[in-house]
């Protein structure tokens, strides 16, 4: 069973960036400044569905019974496709 840092039974993962040296623990030959470490949280703990859709910063220590978060998340990225996403230019074909 996956617990929180509490020891509670996890009910949400949430993402953060990894500290300087977490980094360089995750990939051998260069700190990976993509990666992220997951965090899982209790209900007491957990973000809402919206704050745990994105990357927080690596000092973020989550929300507690009282309080949200305290770090400013990453903005979601913006699609890199172009046009209207709800009006694609080309269809799969049936069943595809």
């Amino acid at each position: 069973m996956i617990t929180c840092k509490c020891g509670q039974a996890a009910v949400v993962q949430w993402k953060r960036r990894p500290f300087p040296d977490e980094a360089s623990r995750l990939v051998e030959r260069a700190p990976d400044t993509s990666a992220f470490i997951p965090v899982y949280a209790c209900a007491d703990h957990a973000l809402t569905p919206a704050a745990a859709a994105l990357t927080h910063q690596a000092s973020c220590t989550g929300p507690g019974k009282t309080a949200a978060c305290d770090c400013t998340p990453e903005q979601e990225p913006v699609p890199d496709f172009p046009g209207d996403p709800a009006k694609p230019k080309k269809r799969l074909p049936p069943g595809w």
